[in-house]
């Protein structure tokens, strides 16, 4: 009966469905074993510190890194292997970096002190494998800023040779103890946070992290909806926690940029939101706040952060006093009683502020030429753009603006200077600045002084402006300083239909209907507008002495794509 019973069980006319399908699976899971392990990839040995099996390596970058590698054994001891493959062929960067580095025995027995640097160019992985006894030294974070901030950069630019060399020197100084010499080693963002999550994927971050936040709103609203969750504060608290962390964690470029949006409104509101005395200090306030976080973000100078923060800043501010009726109407009376209209007074206030320009070049020794020039610049500016501060005495305008180009000019072609002491002169500057002259504040005083009644008047009126324009932009041209000329009819044309761009919005800004701004009165306040690489391996002799001492390798290090 066992017999007929052990025949019976393993024929196949009575299997039923459920036990084939459980066989076909069961085999077709050995099969795959089978084909996975056979298709692995084979660990290498290593016999020499440099295998490049991809030939992306020259003779010199070869030369400069055995130096490296001679260098640092021959101080500690430490052994620094790289292995460079075309691909992984599946295997686990990780599992296999950290098979060759074992069976390579990579580093001096019972020191433990190997290093396998493992570049997968197919893959666009890296890895730095360290041993024991190197662990405390070239910790994981110190590996995870050589790849992130050193290696991958110039791997990005698609120079893998000197990622290469520049991680390998990195390595040289963490192991003899000046990691401190290099600022990439001193943080995980060496270029600010801002230059670290901001990459490919930013933008396509924040639309997902947008959908996230529209889905968990949808979401609690439904689930708010009933009585049984209804005004629970510690859910609201729970709900928005897991949200936000969750995007913290996944996506946090798209949390920083929101992050900045955030702070740009709260601007805003302070701005333009309130209108009691107290909003002004909090403004400003709020807008000095962009300087710390911009040089944390991005690394900028601190001088360049204060003069952009505090020009944008003091351009805000002036169009909020510009909109508050009882402070308009305060330095209006002040204005009067020292015998000036408003825009007068302000304008004369910028002017005087801006001798401080020329009080500093006197300090730095510049030169008398560069002093003038600039302060003329500064102070017709300033006075173009106020033309109706004075629309009376356009004549003089240019009368002044004549005589100043005058003594410019004889400055610069008589008065002796010594070329040994003195920088040479910075051309592209002058010009540069003397052209948005010309283009910005030259035709707004064309176009504010020339007054005409009709569009035939109109025409020949931006033509003018257009030529001033198209002279300012081929100045170099017209004094023989490029070999090419821009100025050219397309010039003309393309600055004609520029002014007619800009009339047409002027028109319409004039006849529509904008709401005006309310301001604050004594005690409270009322509302306001809101703005809305052929394949060669090296082998070579080298001073440095080939694996096989038995270090030992516990996983540290880190690893990294591009």
């Amino acid at each position: 009966m066992p017999k007929k019973k052990t025949l019976v069980l393993f024929c196949p006319m009575r299997l039923d469905l459920k036990t084939s399908l459980q066989s076909i699976i069961t085999l077709l899971l050995v099969l795959t074993l089978f084909a996975t392990k056979v298709e692995s990839r084979e660990t290498k040995v290593l016999t020499t510190p440099i295998t490049d099996e991809v030939g992306i390596l020259g003779a010199d970058e070869i030369t400069n890194l055995q130096s490296i590698i001679s260098g640092i054994e021959q101080k500690t001891g430490a052994q620094v292997f790289l292995y460079i493959i075309q691909s992984l062929e599946g295997e686990s960067l990780e599992a296999y970096s950290f098979q060759v580095a074992e069976l390579s025995k990579i580093g001096q027995k019972g020191r433990d002190n190997g290093v396998l640097v493992l570049l997968s160019v197919g893959d666009r992985k890296v890895r730095i494998e360290v041993g024991y006894g190197l662990e405390e030294t070239l910790t994981d974070v110190l590996c995870n800023r050589i790849i992130k901030n050193i290696m991958i950069p110039e791997f990005k630019k698609g120079d893998l040779p000197s990622g290469v060399l520049l991680g390998y020197s990195a390595i040289e100084s963490v192991i003899l103890g000046a990691a401190d010499s290099n600022p990439n080693l001193q943080s995980d963002y060496p270029d600010g946070i801002g230059y670290a999550i901001s990459n490919e994927n930013t933008a396509k971050n924040i639309a997902i992290a947008t959908g996230v936040i529209v889905a968990a709103l949808i979401g609690f609203f439904l689930m708010t909806d009933g009585k049984t969750y209804k005004r629970k504060l510690w859910l609201e608290v729970s709900y928005g926690s897991v949200v936000f962390l969750g995007l913290l964690y996944f996506l946090p470029d798209a949390v920083f940029y929101y992050f900045c949006l955030g702070i740009l409104a709260l601007n805003l509101y302070l701005l333009y939101g309130l209108w009691e005395w107290f909003s002004y200090p909090l403004a400003i306030l709020s807008l000095l706040f962009w300087i710390p976080f911009l040089q944390f973000s991005f690394h900028a100078d601190w001088i360049v952060l204060l003069w952009v923060i505090g020009i944008i800043g003091g351009i805000l501010v002036v169009i909020k006093l510009s909109l508050d009726d009882v402070l308009k109407e305060r330095y209006k009376t002040f204005a009067k009683k020292l015998g000036f209209t408003a825009s007068e007074l302000f304008f004369h206030t910028i002017a005087t502020f801006s001798l401080w320009f020329s009080i500093q070049s006197f300090w730095n020794e510049e030169r008398l030429f560069y002093i003038l020039y600039y302060q003329g610049l500064i102070l017709f500016t300033i006075y173009g753009f106020s033309i109706s501060v004075f629309q009376k005495h356009v004549i003089r305008y240019g009368i002044a603006f004549l005589v100043w180009f005058t003594v410019v000019a004889l400055i610069y072609f008589y008065l002796p200077t010594d070329e040994n002491s003195s920088p040479p002169m910075d051309y592209d500057n002058l010009f540069h600045s003397f052209r948005w002259f010309l283009c910005l504040v030259l035709g707004y005083v064309l176009a504010k002084s020339i007054q005409v009644k009709s569009w035939k008047t109109r025409v020949f009126k931006y033509g003018l402006v257009s030529l001033v324009w198209t002279f300012g932009f081929s100045i170099e041209e017209i004094l023989g300083y490029k070999d090419h000329s821009l100025f050219s009819i397309s010039t003309f044309v393309f600055s004609y239909f520029i002014i007619l761009l800009f009339h047409f919005f002027y028109t319409v800004w004039e006849e529509s209907d904008g709401s005006s701004y309310s301001s604050y009165s004594s005690g409270s306040s009322s509302s306001s507008s809101s703005y809305r690489s052929s394949s060669s391996s090296y082998s070579g002799s080298s001073n440095s002495s080939s694996g096989g001492g038995g270090g030992s390798f516990g996983g540290g290090g880190s690893s990294g794509s591009w």
